[in-house]
This record gives structure tokens, sequence and C-alpha cells, in this order.
């Protein structure tokens, strides 16, 4: 029976978010047949010690679980890659990049995809006299992180300064930027195959933490209901950002749609894989459970070591 070691928990402010991903996973590969331990970073006293116990087991593969923190931003990658152990997954460049919502944009402006205008600041920048070239609404967020922590809409200037001082509890750096109106669209890639593109719609307000992971709150519309040109050509603009990066095996990529340009949001290196999560939503609209694909994420991402 082949060992999976499931990489849970972790450091960062998305913890919860990632144990339940991981009780999924766990559940799921042990009904397929493998052997299935789960591993919390955050349970030893160093890398050293995290890094033995890993070895320990010998597994196949370490299915990565974490979300935001060091799980996401390309460090646990770069552990494992240096450790030379296999895991699921982007590899530690394209996870660094995608963690960084303002290089992503910069990467996704140099593809020719529209993205918001916008500012980012550090935790040192003075924002007494804050020039803004572009008009309230605003998303005001962290640089890095997901699960969208620490994100507010601002509908008035005067506003403002609150959101900004909540965005830098989680973050050194933030981003202010222009609210796109219209569809919120995600298209997840598997593979060298992009699925059908999803609109998130929200019952109340916008798709903040609490609609995220409320069932109930968010009406999940798959395929989007816009037109099959307009779906192919997000899914082409996805699928470019992700191989820019050199991401690998699984991904998402966010959008907010006009009605006329899809502007880029954010990638996502380490999607969801709960019950209300979007990825796994996308394939089954293709016929693929959820066993499948997590046992594909596996197939693909040994490939990739062997490359």
């Amino acid at each position: 029976m082949e060992k999976i070691i499931i990489i849970e928990g972790g450091f960062s402010n998305e913890r919860e978010v990632s144990l339940n991903t991981a009780n999924e996973i766990f559940k799921t590969l042990s009904s397929a047949g493998y052997e299935c331990h789960k591993c919390d970073p955050a349970n030893f006293a160093s890398v050293e010690n995290f890094l033995q116990t890993v070895r320990t087991h010998k597994p196949k593969i370490i299915f990565n679980a974490l979300h935001g923190g060091d799980g996401e931003n390309g460090n646990i990658q770069a552990l494992f890659e240096q450790a030379k152990l296999p895991f699921t997954g982007s590899g530690s460049l394209a996870s660094k990049i995608a963690m960084d919502k303002y290089l992503s944009k910069l990467i996704a402006k140099d593809l020719k995809i529209p993205i918001p205008k916008g500012i980012i600041l550090d935790k040192n920048d003075s924002i007494e006299n804050l020039l803004l070239d572009f008009p309230a609404p605003y998303i005001v967020k962290p640089n890095s992180g997901g699960s969208s922590l620490g994100i507010s809409k601002v509908e008035k200037r005067e506003d403002l300064m609150d959101a900004i001082v909540s965005a830098f509890k989680h973050d050194d750096k933030i981003l202010i930027e222009e609210f796109i109106p219209g569809k919120e669209i995600t298209v997840t890639i598997l593979g060298s195959k992009t699925y059908p593109v999803i609109e998130v719609r929200p019952k109340a307000g916008w798709y903040d933490y609490q609609n995220k992971y409320t069932k109930g709150n968010t009406e999940y519309i798959c395929p989007a209901e816009i037109s099959e040109d307009y779906s192919s050509k997000v899914q082409e603009m996805a699928y470019n950002f992700f191989s820019r990066i050199s991401g690998k095996v699984y991904g998402r990529v966010d959008f907010r749609f006009d009605g006329k340009d899809f502007y880029f949001l954010e990638a996502n290196t380490l999607p969801g894989m709960t019950s209300l999560s979007l990825t796994p939503m996308a394939v089954k609209a293709k016929g693929i459970d959820f066993k499948t694909l997590l046992t594909e994420i596996i197939k693909l991402s040994l490939s990739k070591e062997e490359l």
C-alpha cells in the first residue's frame, strides 16, 4: 500500500481552512486505498524534526494541504525541493510569484491581461495624504495570503483608513485597487487543461471570508453564464498566466468580468479542497469526481518530479 503524507495546519491565519482541506483529502485518499498520515508542521520544534518525521514514513509523495504563509509562498516547496522529497502541486518559484499579488499583476499586465488600477503600500509608507487616481469603491487587501482574510470593500473615501489598518494586520504590504463591477469569475487548471468557468455569486454583500466558507451564503454557477467565446478567452488568459509563472499540476486563476473585459485578480497554486471549494466543483462539471481529482493530482505531481 502506497503511503501519502498530508501536510496540514501550519502557522498561517488560514490554518482552519487547511485542516478542513486535509480532512477531506485524508478521507478520500484512504478510501482509494492509500495509507495516509497527516502531519502538521506547527507540532514540531524545528524544521529538522519535521523533515525527519516525514522521511521516517517514506511516503510515495507529500500531499500539500497547507494554505497561506510558508505552505503557499514557496518556502515549504523550496524545503522539499532541497530535501529531494516529492510533493504535490507547483514548485517554489511559481508558488512565490502567485502569493505576491502585486508581482502577479505585473506579470498579467505583461501578458496583456487587463488589471484593476491600484497602488501598493508598505507598512512604513505615509498614508496621511494618500493620492489615488481612481474613485471609490475600493478593494483593500493584503498583498499576500488568501481566503479573503483582511480584505475590505470600501464604498467611501472616508472609510478607507479602517480598511487599511485591517489589511495591515495580515501583511506588511497591502494593495488598494479599484472595484470592478460585474461578475466574480474563476478558472481551474489541471495538467494541461482548463475546466468550466465558474461564476461566484454571493447572495448578499461580496465574496468575503464568511460568504466563502458558510454553506448556503454563495451561489456557484458552473458553467458561468457567459458566451462560449468569453469562456474560451478567459480560460486562455488563465492558462497563459499559469504557464508563465511555471505553475504545475493544478491551480486556479481569479478574475472580475465587467461584461466586456476580464480583469486579473490573483492566482492560487494551492486551491482549497473542502466541500465548498471551486476546483473540485469545476472538474466535477466534466465528470471528474473528488477521488479521481486527487489521484490525478498525485499522478501529475509524480510525473513533474521525474522531469
